[in-house]
């Protein structure tokens, strides 16, 4: 499975926080991948905001994009409201884009 991890790993830098035009890995937004030995994959998320507009959209996003990688067979998408989500997981990139887009990071 470990093949498959990576490809699903690949697959989700293009699943993208559609309010910043960064993908999820950048944003900090990914926190952990589990594949089963049928295929099933877990794919655990945080969110910047509770109540986040995209909620829905993203999850979705991330549902198709890892159901179409060769060898899955089914994707729940969890949600860790436990953790918390700060300005700090996000990348450099992701920092330096929110700055041209104008949020004070």
């Amino acid at each position: 499975m470990a093949g498959l991890s990576t490809r699903i790993e690949e697959t989700l830098r293009g699943v993208m926080d559609p309010h910043m035009g960064v993908n999820l890995h950048d944003m900090g937004m990914l926190r952990g991948i589990q594949v089963d030995a049928d295929g099933g994959v877990d794919v655990t998320i945080v969110f910047p905001c509770v109540g986040c507009p995209a909620y829905e959209l993203i999850r979705q996003d991330i549902r198709t994009t890892v159901g179409a990688v060769q060898g899955v067979t089914g994707v729940r998408v969890r949600v860790d409201w436990g953790q918390s989500w700060d300005k700090s997981d996000m990348a450099a990139t992701a920092i330096e884009r929110a700055r041209v887009h104008g949020y004070v990071i």
